[in-house]
């Protein structure tokens, strides 16, 4: 047999002869496959996330849809601080769209606390990338770029430019931007520059905020009034996306009657979204453009005067609904 003679059959040896697979699978996530072959049935309920995240790497392996979808069903059922960001890289990578889609409104809501919890710095760049483009991620800019100075230094040698880029520098304060966010090394000087300039020559800036439709976002994420020089302001909580203003007048006034509602984000640029009479208790409703609300004043467009929350004993309530 001549040499390619004997090539030919070693290829053909190994292209046609029996191929195996295998694969290390944990004794109690394999019964569990096996007992869903026998009986069409998942018994997960004791699985702690660990073990679902074996069986539900080894539904998709074997192309087990409905098992998959049992399992993301119940990691859904478990989000927590501590497992939110494994769950979300998980669903990502088996392409769980309801999945990745409960993992980040958690995310929004809970920010504060996943942002600072160990296992963010765990969290894959692309899903970081997928958090940080959230308007709804309800959490303080200079918190967001604390957090993502953290990940950068757990992940060296990951580009993170386009992690930064996500960061919404004109959310932050001037301070902030020299003595937290400059000496970090990250952010380009130029860049903080341009975010300096940016509140200054733009009302409308790029807000994280709340939106919850038909929900008192005064009542339930909580609001106060505070006295800031000649003029007293409702500060909400956060930032909201909201649509409309009611104001119930609990007693009339004999000063003034026809005023201004204005709304702002950052007590320097201000809006007007309607006008409320104030010489008869009554509640009134003000419609606007939905927009993001973190102040609200109202203002005797005659007199300038800006306190008179104070002397008509007024009440605000916000709903945010969908137009």
């Amino acid at each position: 047999m001549s040499a390619h003679e004997s090539h030919r059959g070693a290829v053909c040896e190994g292209q046609c002869g029996e191929v195996s697979m295998r694969v290390e699978v944990p004794l109690k996530t394999f019964k569990v496959i096996l007992g869903y072959f026998y009986s069409g049935t998942l018994a997960i309920s004791t699985l702690n996330v660990d073990e679902v995240f074996e069986v539900l790497e080894l539904g998709n392996l074997y192309i087990l849809p409905e098992v998959e979808l049992a399992l993301a069903k119940r990691l859904q059922n478990n989000l927590s601080i501590s497992n939110t960001c494994m769950i979300l890289d998980t669903a990502r990578k088996f392409n769980h769209a309801e999945l990745t889609m409960k993992c980040l409104k958690f995310m929004d809501k809970n920010a504060h606390q996943v942002l600072k919890h160990q296992s963010f710095q765990m969290l894959s760049k692309e899903s970081l990338e997928e958090v940080l483009r959230r308007d709804t991620l309800i959490e303080h800019e200079i918190d967001v770029f604390k957090a993502v100075v953290k990940w950068s230094r757990h992940n060296q040698g990951v580009d993170i430019k386009s992690v930064v880029s996500l960061v919404r520098l004109s959310l932050i304060s001037v301070e902030d931007l020299v003595l937290v966010v400059r000496p970090s090394g990250i952010v380009e000087s130029l860049k903080i520059l341009d975010a300096i300039e940016k509140p200054i020559i733009k009302s409308i800036l790029p807000y994280r905020a709340h939106v919850s439709p038909g929900v008192d976002v005064a009542f339930h994420f909580g609001c106060s009034v505070e006295v800031i020089k000649d003029e007293i302001v409702i500060k909400l909580s956060f930032w909201c996306i909201i649509n409309i203003i009611s104001i119930e007048v609990i007693q009339n006034t004999n000063d003034t009657s026809n005023c201004t509602v204005e709304v702002s984000c950052d007590m320097t640029h201000w809006d007007g979204v309607g006008n409320i009479d104030l010489s008869t208790p009554t509640q009134q409703d003000i419609h606007f453009t939905r927009m993001p609300v973190r102040f609200i004043r109202i203002v005797d467009p005659e007199s300038g005067r800006k306190d008179v929350l104070n002397y008509c004993l007024l009440k605000a309530v916000l709903n945010n609904t969908i137009p």
